[in-house]
């Protein structure tokens, strides 16, 4: 079988040749460990400051060429892309304060962290007030041409082998973190679940032209992706689940559903409370299952209704050893795989700090007991 042919089947949660394997996300780290060179692919700060010199055009090229070569060097099955930003992107920079720090024009304060190699809004000082980060560029309501370039080259390479799916977010400004837009968000589905309803209806409602636009690209399924849960649990009750947030989703899984395509969901935490609202919604595969979910246990409930996409602990991967990697992929694999629906991967993504030796001994282990026949 093909990698695209593995995923379609495992999604109709019937049995393949082997447990597909692919991620929602990898980090330029991983890549750069894989290919020996530079990478752009998620660079974090590095893409950042890329956009604020002009250099759109290179840290493309750079994205097209590795992650196809990635995906091919590590024999994944499919493989997630974005749009990318514009021709002549050029973002206005932040203001420079010294080799570590940075302030935006509303006088909001960032720091370079090695950790996550990205800015970090600092917190405020007790009690000044401080303002949200400021939009650096809002994208027209019609995308550019150029905006679909990445999309369109792993099309190409890719399309006729491998499982393609793309995020509906728009790549096309910087994204520094911040705490502001989910308290915010929180705030008000307390207040106004109804107008929270509403407005997420509209959203998907709106959604359907660029949808449209990336199923014609030539993509496989187009990504939707939302946060519900912490690591206890739901961040919001099943009720106003039900009452503000499932209504909207419903109306994006139709889109998809209207290509005749399988729904997949990212969703951070632990969402098992709500996974029988994203079954009704239209959701056909279940992504981002952190360790907190028990991938095994939700097999043994939902794995008759709903693919699952995960299973290897991404702590193992940072900080972990091959031979832990290799014993919980063993387990999760023979755990998961009967009657086909599951899909391994990380508990999230390939996030900075996977070792590579870490995630080839996840590919061995697969290949070791992966295979159905």
């Amino acid at each position: 079988m093909t990698g695209k042919e593995r995923v379609f089947t495992t999604l109709a949660r019937r049995e393949p040749d082997r447990v597909p394997v692919m991620e929602y996300i990898f980090e330029h780290g991983i890549i750069e460990q894989v290919l020996g060179r530079s990478s752009f692919w998620r660079g974090h700060f590095k893409e950042v400051r890329a956009y604020w010199e002009g250099r759109r055009d290179e840290v493309v090229e750079s994205q097209k060429k590795d992650v196809v070569e990635f995906v091919r060097a590590m024999g994944l099955d499919g493989v997630t892309v974005s749009m990318v930003p514009p021709k002549g992107f050029r973002p206005e920079p932040l203001q420079q304060v010294d080799d570590e720090t940075w302030r935006d024009r509303e006088g909001n304060v960032y720091r370079y962290s090695p950790l996550n190699e990205d800015l970090l809004l600092m917190a405020p000082k007790a009690l000044e007030p401080q303002k949200p980060p400021p939009d650096l560029w809002k994208p027209p309501p019609k995308p550019d041409p150029s905006e679909f370039e990445l999309i369109d080259y792993v099309v190409r390479e890719l399309g006729e082998t491998h499982f393609i799916i793309s995020r509906l977010g728009r790549r096309v400004r910087p994204s520094y973190p911040s705490p502001f837009g989910m308290e915010e968000w929180m705030i008000r589905l307390a207040e106004d679940p109804d107008g929270v309803r509403e407005e997420r209806v509209r959203g998907a409602e709106e959604a359907r032209e660029l949808i449209d636009a990336l199923f014609a690209r030539g993509v496989d399924t187009v990504f939707l992706e939302a946060d519900y849960g912490s690591s206890t649990g739901p961040m919001m009750s099943p009720q106003t689940f039900r009452r503000a947030i499932l209504p909207g989703m419903k109306v994006l899984c139709g889109h998809i559903k209207r290509h005749n395509a399988p729904v997949i969901f990212h969703s951070c935490g632990k969402n098992r409370l709500l996974l029988d609202m994203f079954i009704e919604a239209g959701v056909d595969c279940y992504q981002s299952i952190q360790p907190e979910e028990d991938i095994l246990s939700l097999k043994r409930d939902f794995g008759d209704k709903l693919s699952l996409w995960g299973g290897i602990n991404l702590d193992l991967l940072v900080r972990g050893t091959p031979d832990q990697v290799k014993e919980e992929v063993r387990k999760v694999v023979l755990g998961c795989k009967k009657g086909g629906g599951f899909i391994l991967g990380a508990s999230h993504s390939l996030m900075a700090g996977t070792k590579a030796e870490n995630y080839r001994a996840a590919l061995e282990a697969l290949d070791e007991v992966g295979w159905y026949t």
